[in-house]
């Protein structure tokens, strides 16, 4: 799914909007919503580099920012001029994610656009953390350090998060691809409901350690996962302001339906 198509299902948050568009990378995000109607944008990007492209791009009634999104002095005064903001694949690339949703989580905001990876789909709001390096343009950054944590939160912790500051959801989309369950991505929930008896408990499986190839193909076989293992499951979420927008909220568990359209 292109980003002109999810943000098109979002014309209505867009149009005639002041909108904050954060880690915009090259401007594309930018542009289409300024093709889309807002009234003006705020775009910020960690890397000069990106910026200037965004800015070769992208006129009209725009203002383009360097900086880290996590810088709370940086994005909360833009917050809380903005209606929307808007937030693509980036969440996953955050260490400070409670932090960086009370920056924009604010009273003036109307809605919050997020595309993010979809995470273990499980009713814990879980978080998985890794580490990534910050030399990629598509990685996370941060000014100091060369290498950062970085936590991929699942939509069970988004929509319980979000509920702290006034915000619900009341739209969700799905697209993309389920990677195969491994080691690396298989929740507690699902590991114990086919573990074998001679399996190794789930904190030991998760681990470095080697684990025997017939586990991993069973579990596999049996959680019925997709088999491309160079796609990732993805998300849509839309919340809005509870104090300021007249909506029916989705239940979290409602958010695990697989769609595949």
């Amino acid at each position: 799914m292109k980003k002109q198509e999810y943000l098109k299902y979002n014309e209505h948050i867009i149009k005639n909007k002041i909108v904050l568009d954060l880690a915009c990378h090259d401007g594309q995000s930018t542009g289409i919503i300024q093709d889309l109607g807002a009234k003006y944008t705020y775009a910020v990007e960690a890397r000069q580099e990106l910026v200037d492209i965004a800015k070769s791009n992208v006129q009209g009634n725009v203002e383009f920012f360097v900086g880290d999104i996590q810088d709370n002095s940086l994005i909360e005064p833009m917050a809380e001029k903005s209606d929307t903001v808007v937030l693509l694949g980036v969440l996953y690339h955050l260490y400070n994610h409670f932090g960086f949703f009370s920056s924009i989580l604010k009273p003036n905001v109307e809605h919050v656009l997020i595309e993010t990876i979809a995470g273990p789909e499980t009713l814990n709001p879980e978080m998985f953390w890794g580490f990534e390096k910050v030399d990629d343009v598509l990685n996370g950054w941060h000014n100091t350090a060369s290498i950062i944590p970085n936590g991929s939160p699942n939509v069970s912790w988004i929509l319980q998060s979000a509920k702290v500051f006034g915000f619900d959801c009341d739209w969700v989309k799905y697209y993309g691809h389920l990677e195969p369950k491994n080691k690396y991505n298989i929740t507690l929930e699902e590991y114990t409901s086919i573990k074998d008896e001679s399996w190794p408990e789930y904190e030991e499986f998760i681990t470095s350690d080697f684990v025997p190839d017939h586990i991993l193909n069973d579990i596999s076989t049996m959680l019925g996962n997709d088999t491309d293992s160079g796609s990732r499951k993805r998300v849509l979420i839309r919340l809005y302001n509870k104090n300021l927008i007249n909506s029916t909220p989705i239940n979290v568990k409602e958010c695990y339906v697989w769609d595949p359209t």
